[in-house]
């Protein structure tokens, strides 16, 4: 990620925070886990990861996850699908709703 790109992107984590609010239910990330998938998400994730550990925003309307915790929905999402061949996805957040993010 260029320097630029990951200003603009605390940037943009800034303005959330703002409009969000404090987080709840902070986990503190287990350095193992950052390790874990360093080259497989992106160095500022992993970075906000350390800083604000998983958790939820905005009352729990929106989370931050362990991906290691959604393996399995991720493999069964996927299973017999084009997808499953054509790259490794890692759910990264979830919204109150069921949404998914990856």
């Amino acid at each position: 990620m260029l320097i630029h790109e990951a200003a603009l992107m605390d940037r943009v984590f800034a303005r959330f925070l703002e409009k969000v609010g404090d987080p709840i239910d902070r986990q503190e990330v287990p350095a193992a886990s950052i390790e874990r998938y360093k080259g497989k998400l992106p160095s500022l994730l992993l970075e906000y990861w350390a800083e604000h550990g998983w958790c939820g925003y905005g009352d729990g309307m929106f989370w931050i996850v362990n991906p290691q915790e959604y393996e399995g929905v991720v493999a069964s999402w996927l299973e017999g699908t084009e997808l499953e061949k054509l790259d490794t996805y890692h759910l990264v957040a979830r919204s109150a709703f069921g949404d998914l993010y990856f």
